[in-house]
């Protein structure tokens, strides 16, 4: 007879003992399903959530680091000397970073409000176009300078791609966007939106001029003989796109929105051409200023300023997968500067969930606890058993079944056991890990709240600035959590109880392997 057929006929010749191990698998199967269900489900909630959300990663200055270190500095022109030298991003960084294999797309960015010169921005015929017409400012030296509110936004990117064409919220439909050489040699190119070209009966090859300038470069361009005309930037269109993105008449915001944050308004230029302008701006800017106070400026200032004109202050990556996002940032953290950092909206995710960390954490820790305590339970109950059985076991062994026989009869017996257990568990283990989930996220979501800090929005946005990152609320995140008993969950809990079965039987096992079979049935007579 087979170590099978033995194992099958000892359970039912011992129904109690069997009943009580099926009893006890059935509890350590339910305590098992409850925390790998909950557990699993909290896993499963993130990374759906993680899934709806846009693959984006910022690489920005990482301010709350600098400011710490430069309010830590007790002498004075020290200090002064750090925030001069405020960091800055690195172009050749922020490109090598876009040669991973997993970046789509690429925003070397800055956007900045300006004016339409020859031309009609996309009016919105709200209240604040309606009631604000501008007006006039009275200078310390008595001059009037009249206010006009900026009409146009600009977005000048310093790649030949960027996040918006990438997903499709721009679409080129006449002419093209600009390509390597136009970024190389800085030229005066643009792209304008359907809107702004029908309103102004404008098409691809035509020029239209925009400026940067407000009211207040007249402090500095007049002392210096210089207009503000000057520095008008002409721009030849070589391409009309669609926004998808438009304003909202029935948002609350819409009545109040300026005409530059029409998405209708934006025009697309080279970096390289704003920068080229931007230049020449800050150089007559500087040499007015250090002409007034020449001991608070040096060439130095002028350089650090020039550079700044290049540089965004944020560059954003389109990923191909939201999953890929945390390895991304980890692969490329260690290149870069002091002050400088790779921005995944990651620490408002972890807040949001936050709720489910805990749960998820304590769910395992309780797996393990329950799995030390069922090796340590089955382990004592068949060495003890065990006892009793010698003289079935010296009947075996002196009719010649090997030692090893003997052990796999008893992980038979063990393992069929387990399987009753486990799969009475299955069916109760879901109701109970479900209930039992939904009442411990709820209370943890509750005593969690009173630490939640709303003032925070995962970094830091300038004027102008997108947010690329997807806004998730925690109810959004909370939702998708659902514990649900899958074919993998049922197939991991078999095996665990598979290995604890197979840990228990270790120790009986040895006692076994020590048997004399000689000795038992004298003993036994």
């Amino acid at each position: 007879m087979n170590a099978f057929k033995r194992a099958w006929r000892y359970i039912t010749r011992k129904p109690t003992k069997t009943i009580l191990l099926i009893v006890t698998f059935f509890l350590i199967g339910n305590l098992v399903i409850l925390g790998l269900g909950v557990s699993q489900a909290a896993d499963n909630a993130k990374i759906l959530t993680r899934q709806r959300m846009r693959a984006a990663v910022s690489y920005e200055i990482d301010y709350d680091a600098f400011w710490r270190y430069a309010d830590s500095l007790e002498d004075e022109d020290e200090q002064q000397e750090a925030y001069r030298n405020s960091p800055r991003l690195d172009r050749e960084t922020a490109l090598n970073i876009a040669q991973d294999e997993r970046v789509k797309a690429l925003n070397y960015l800055t956007n900045t409000t300006a004016y339409a010169r020859d031309f009609d921005y996309v009016k919105l015929n709200n209240d604040y176009e309606e009631n604000n017409h501008g007006g006039t400012v009275m200078m310390e030296d008595g001059t009037e300078m009249e206010y006009v509110e900026p009409t146009i936004m600009l977005y000048a990117n310093g790649t030949d791609n960027m996040i918006e064409l990438e997903e499709g919220t721009f679409t080129v439909t006449s002419g093209r966007y600009f390509d390597k050489n136009d970024l190389e040699d800085a030229k005066k190119v643009a792209l304008i939106t359907e809107q702004l070209a029908e309103q102004n009966n404008l098409r691809v090859g035509d020029t239209i001029t925009v400026s940067t300038l407000d009211m207040w470069a007249q402090e500095w361009l007049t002392p210096m003989n210089r207009t503000v005309e000057e520095f008008d930037l002409p721009l030849e269109i070589i391409g009309i796109y669609n926004n998808a993105n438009e304003a909202d008449p029935a948002s609350d915001y819409y009545r109040w929105m300026s005409p530059y944050e029409n998405p209708q308004n934006i025009i697309l230029i080279p970096l390289s051409t704003f920068s080229e302008m931007q230049r020449e701006i800050m150089r007559v800017q500087y040499e007015y200023y250090s002409q007034q106070n020449p001991e608070w400026y040096s060439e130095v200032d002028l350089e650090q300023q020039l550079a700044q004109a290049e540089t965004p202050n944020k560059v954003v990556y389109l990923l191909d997968d939201p999953l890929n996002v945390d390895d991304f940032v980890k692969d490329h953290e260690g290149d870069l500067a002091d002050y400088t950092k790779l921005n995944a909206n990651n620490e408002q995710f972890r807040k949001m969930a936050r709720p489910l960390d805990t749960m998820s954490f304590f769910a395992n820790f309780v797996v393990w606890i329950v799995v030390v305590n069922a090796v340590v339970i089955i382990t004592l109950v068949t060495a003890l058993t065990l006892k009793t059985r010698e003289y079935e076991i010296g009947v075996l062994l002196s009719i010649g079944v090997s030692k090893v026989k003997i052990v796999l009869q008893l992980f038979y017996e063990l393992i069929l056991i387990a399987l009753v257990g486990f799969t009475l568990a299955v069916g109760s283990g879901s109701l109970i890990a479900g209930r039992v989930g939904e009442a411990v996220l709820s209370y943890q979501t509750e005593s969690d709240a009173q630490y939640e800090d709303e003032s925070y929005n995962g970094g830091y946005y300038y004027y102008g600035d997108t947010n690329y990152f997807t806004e998730v609320t925690q109810e959004e995140l909370l939702s998708e959590y659902e514990v649900r008993i899958s074919p993998k969950l049922v197939g991991e809990i078999y095996i665990l109880g598979a290995a604890v079965v197979l840990i228990a039987i270790l120790v009986p096992s040895y006692m076994i392997m020590r048997l004399n079979p000689k000795q038992i049935l004298l003993e036994q007579n």
